[in-house]
């Protein structure tokens, strides 16, 4: 009996290097299986703990925003059903700056991947989407990492005022300049 302890306990500290590579390939495929971002984030600081587990969500959320890079550039069809999601969700005129997505991620209700859009209409080539995924990503994986399990824990008393700052930080944060184009208001004669 005591042996088989042993043995398993050897067969897990042989494979532990293998865990980080696991939660990244988990990232890569959160969208598959419909996990919140959130969810791997708190895993990921349970798991390997605040330093570890924020440096392998940040690069698992990178490489998951690398991969629908392509997906949108391989996909014309897809990227126009983006394009109405995200004009009805945002408006028309609305374009959000670098640091309201840093924000808006760090909603566990906003969907990850509709703001990667949003990175990809505004920036214009692929290393400057992923400087500026990089860029948005940082703070959602330290603060999920780190206080994963104090998030996780609280109730919706302390959660719903959390997330009421967010939402208010991230209007302040906004564009103080709409572009209107001509094409709006009048539609091309033939």
């Amino acid at each position: 009996m005591h042996l088989d302890w042993l043995t398993d306990i050897k067969v897990i500290e042989e494979y532990f290097y293998l865990a980080p590579f696991a939660f990244i390939l988990l990232h890569l495929l959160r969208p598959v299986f419909f996990l919140p971002v959130l969810l791997l984030c708190v895993t990921g600081g349970i798991l390997f703990g605040t330093i570890a587990g924020t440096i392998y969500s940040v690069i698992g959320l990178v490489l998951s925003s690398a991969v629908f890079y392509f997906i949108m550039r391989k996909f014309p069809v897809l990227y126009r059903r983006c394009q109405r999601i995200e004009q009805k969700f945002f408006g028309k005129s609305t374009k959000l700056t670098i640091w309201q997505i840093s924000l808006l991620r760090m909603l566990p209700f906003m969907h990850f991947h509709l703001l990667s859009f949003c990175i990809f209409e505004m920036t214009d080539s692929f290393f400057a989407y992923l400087r500026t995924t990089v860029v948005t990503v940082i703070p959602l994986a330290v603060i999920y990492t780190a206080f994963g399990q104090t998030l996780q824990s609280l109730s919706i008393i302390y959660m719903a005022p959390l997330c009421a700052i967010i939402l208010i930080l991230t209007y302040i944060c906004r564009r103080r300049q709409t572009i209107i184009k001509w094409q709006t208001f009048f539609s091309p004669t033939s």
